[in-house]
């Protein structure tokens, strides 16, 4: 049952479960995380950093392990930059059916990448916000916190970046968690690029509500 409680949360206004099992929002106040998904990626993550400066926005990355362990210098800047890192996994691989051993492993060798890259994770997103008991109970022996997201762009599935920020920003309310990607991982080429042309709209739709964009950390500290 654990996958069908975890998923209320991206669809009713609850902001995490008891004990911090699981987290879709930070508390009500005039914040949100922008997040990002999938990456670093040479070939797309400089583009979404670039353009986060230009806007002054700053944000959370959910970096795999198999691509931080190939580009540790890319993860070292997205932190130099002002941004906050964290683990997607090690492997953008269901969790839906996996052991255990599988889910340790996973995050065993995820850790061990952040590491060699100079990042101690404490929040873990998995892969197609897929959460079961096993996902919980390791995150949990790893020492990190389970987050997902209460809005998303769905970069993937919209036809141009105006749709996305449509996406966005309809559910961009205070305290709000925003999934995004910076990097083209199981999705067509040029999704990333729609969430970097729709970080404009974002922007304006952030100022015009009033809210700024925080690290997750900051966010759930308010």
């Amino acid at each position: 049952m654990v996958p069908s409680v975890v998923s209320l949360g991206q669809w009713v206004p609850v902001r995490a479960l008891p004990g911090g099992w699981c987290r879709w929002r930070g508390p009500d106040g005039p914040a949100v995380a922008l997040t990002f998904d999938d990456g670093p990626d040479p070939r797309t993550t400089p583009a979404v950093l670039d353009r986060l400066d230009a806007l002054g926005l700053t944000a959370t990355f959910f970096c795999l392990g198999v691509h931080a362990a190939a580009h540790p210098d890319l993860v070292r800047e997205v932190a130099a930059r002002g941004h906050q890192v964290e683990t997607h996994g090690h492997r953008h691989e269901h969790h839906f059916a996996r052991r255990p051993g599988w889910v340790r492993h996973d995050l065993d060798d995820a850790l061990s990448a952040m590491a060699a890259a100079g990042v101690r994770p404490r929040w873990f997103r998995p892969p197609f916000g897929q959460t079961t008991g096993p996902t919980l109970v390791e995150a949990r022996r790893h020492d990190l916190r389970v987050v997902l997201w209460s809005a998303w762009g769905r970069e993937w599935d919209e036809p141009d970046a105006a749709s996305v920020a449509r996406r966005v920003t309809g559910g961009l309310d205070r305290g709000a968690i925003v999934l995004l990607h910076d990097a083209d991982v199981g999705s067509p080429v040029g999704s990333s690029a729609r969430a970097v042309e729709a970080l404009g709209p974002i922007a304006d739709a952030l100022a015009a509500r009033g809210l700024r964009a925080v690290t997750l950390d900051t966010l759930v500290a308010a």
